[in-house]
């Protein structure tokens, strides 16, 4: 299934929800509004969620009555969803940037104490925190994150 969202192009989304069926083996009401928020929180438009849901509870329906033993297997059902907008900038969602930027903080380096820091435009001095991009710029931890 092909979705689109304004303002990225993240291109794996996983949930997870607890998956719980009715006695048609389609998905209850409580699974489905946990998927529907989960998916929400990534923005993808409501039309996209309730056919990524429905999708899912006719699989689980259909899947069901093939198990051997269906109360004692857990099913887990991996829904790949992939951003089909031409039109978004190439970036990941900011939530999962912000934590990277975390995990690569260091001090700057002796060749580094000189350089500007393009935010705040002081130099990084040999004391502090610093955060490189994958493009090779540097900049104070502190003028992004705190």
């Amino acid at each position: 299934m092909k979705i689109k969202r304004a303002m990225t192009q993240q291109t794996k989304i996983v949930i997870s929800v607890a998956m719980k069926t009715a006695s048609n083996d389609h998905l209850i009401h409580e699974t489905v509004c946990d998927m529907e928020y989960m998916l929400g929180y990534h923005e993808i438009d409501f039309d996209s969620v309730m056919e990524i849901i429905e999708q899912t509870s006719d699989f689980v329906a259909h899947t069901i009555p093939t198990l051997d033993d269906p109360t004692n297997t857990d099913l887990d059902i991996i829904v790949k969803i992939s951003d089909h907008n031409l039109d978004a900038f190439r970036r990941i969602d900011l939530d999962v940037y912000i934590i990277e930027l975390r995990e690569n903080q260091r001090e700057p380096t002796p060749s580094e104490k000189d350089d500007i820091c393009p935010i705040c435009c002081e130099e990084f001095g040999i004391e502090g925190v610093i955060n490189s991009l994958y493009c090779k710029h540097s900049y104070h931890h502190h003028c992004i994150l705190d």
